[in-house]
């Protein structure tokens, strides 16, 4: 009896089990909201609360500013003034840096170009509010609508070295040819490895590649050329059908081969 009675007890005495709460699913990572769409052509209407102009003015005050925004540029064109800056979107963050057009016209920026330069660069925010594309941030506000497209630059095929920097390669060097596709510029010569490149519009962005070259020695023509790759920045395309090449200094006309 006494036995009985102390399980009896026990149970009695004993804790009662936790009671669960309802089960709910885990908590879904955080979605980060979608980028806006800014790809495009865009023409400003308002810079810094007052309207752009849309008509040149005969003392060169001021300019229509049309942009192309890539997938990693900026690219804006005021007559014959160029503004282009690199841009990464970081959470909801735009950070802008400096990108160098080459060569531009040999009159100074306006005081209304060179607010717009600087308003671009101090941009910390995009956003595309149905036709309107919004730049903002503490220093800056651009205000821009759609503009007509421009035409691709497209610089893919195999090319021959003309001129460089004005002037045909030096007797005996042989030709120079390079062949551009796939984001990858080759050299017919065996000594170079190549270059791999990034293109919006006319801006390059050159990256040497690592491949295997020849063991031999370089010419000082091959070594200039070679250097001078490195640094491209710019593509264009002339009328009759030839490249440009431009570096910070230095400039290289192509044939088209073909």
């Amino acid at each position: 009896m006494r036995i009985l009675l102390m399980a009896v007890c026990l149970v009695a005495c004993s804790p009662a089990p936790p009671v669960e709460g309802p089960r709910t699913q885990s908590q879904a990572p955080t979605q980060h909201p979608a980028f806006d769409d800014i790809r495009g052509e865009w023409r400003l209407t308002e810079m810094n609360g007052r309207p752009a102009p849309s008509a040149t003015d005969p003392d060169d005050a001021h300019h229509p500013i049309t942009m192309t925004v890539g997938d990693f540029t900026f690219r804006a064109q005021s007559q014959c003034v160029a503004f282009w800056r690199l841009y990464d979107r970081q959470g909801d963050r735009l950070v802008v840096s400096e990108a160098n057009p080459g060569a531009m016209c040999a009159r100074g920026l306006s005081d209304w170009e060179t607010e717009f330069s600087r308003s671009l660069s101090k941009a910390t925010r995009a956003e595309r509010v149905e036709e309107t594309l919004r730049l903002t941030g503490p220093e800056a506000r651009l205000v821009f609508e759609p503009a007509p497209p421009q035409p691709r630059i497209d610089i893919t095929g195999r090319w021959r070295l003309q001129f460089f920097h004005g002037a045909a390669p030096p007797p005996g060097s042989g030709p120079v040819e390079i062949t551009i596709s796939d984001g990858r510029i080759g050299a017919n010569a065996c000594v170079f490895s190549g270059w791999r490149y990034r293109q919006e519009g006319p801006l390059l962005e050159i990256t040497s590649d690592d491949g295997l070259v020849c063991e031999r020695t370089l010419t000082p023509f091959e070594q200039r050329f070679g250097s001078f790759m490195d640094r491209v920045i710019r593509a264009t395309l002339l009328p009759d059908g030839s490249l440009i090449l431009d570096s910070a200094g230095e400039q290289v006309e192509f044939d088209r081969v073909g």
